[in-house]
């Protein structure tokens, strides 16, 4: 079902169940964050591939490119500050795609349609994987390190486990941007690919056995 939806490009990517720290200071998004505030609505996170923005109705030098991919923002918490900028923490909720623009200034409003995540076998095998990746790249870090180290959890869901790891790997945001994109067998499959290519850079280390 189609939506309409203030958009927010950001030089970031937003994953569902992730939190973003925002603040506030241009009087358009102020407007924009007012009303959702007001009325208790979402606004979308899109990530800001290159150029500029436009502001106020004066085109800048560099035409942005947004992605056409993007995450719906939930507000949790705000400060609205004595000279109308506002501190806010908003949460990832759900992929969407912007089908058209309908409004450029003071700020961007899309039609959009939400997008769901896949299931099936294919899903739990992809995410089978990744979690046995993830337990070698370790054990191979312990090994290499000569030193015990606590390793955090994998949640169990295979979409909140994919967007997890994602948000902490330490990639470009055109690649964060990709995986969000992505379809959810092939986003868990290039998140095992990107821990067997930092495995590669490790000292070997017995008993691991055959990592690829």
């Amino acid at each position: 079902m189609i939506q309409q939806l203030p958009l927010f490009p950001l030089g970031t990517v937003l994953y569902p169940g992730s939190t973003l720290n925002l603040h506030i200071f241009e009087e358009r998004y102020r407007t924009m964050i007012g009303k959702c505030i007001e009325e208790n609505t979402p606004f979308g996170v899109v990530y800001l591939r290159s150029g500029d923005e436009v502001d106020e109705g004066r085109a800048l030098s560099r035409p942005a490119e947004t992605a056409s991919i993007g995450t719906i923002a939930q507000i949790s918490a705000n400060v609205r500050l004595e000279d109308g900028r506002y501190l806010l923490n908003a949460t990832g909720t759900r992929r969407f795609r912007i089908q058209y623009i309908l409004q450029r200034v003071p700020y961007l409003i899309a039609a959009v349609i939400e997008l769901p995540e896949e299931g099936g076998p294919q899903v739990q095998a992809a995410a089978s994987e990744l979690r046995a990746v993830y337990g070698r790249y370790w054990k191979a870090v312990s090994v290499a390190s000569s030193a015990p180290i606590e390793v955090e959890e994998l949640p169990d869901d295979p979409e909140a486990m994919a967007y997890y790891l994602a948000e902490r790997f330490h990639v470009h945001y055109d690649q964060k941007q990709r995986w969000l994109e992505t379809e959810l067998t092939e986003r868990l499959r290039g998140l095992a690919a990107e821990l067997l290519s930092e495995l590669a850079i490790l000292p070997p280390a017995a008993g691991l056995g055959n990592l690829n």
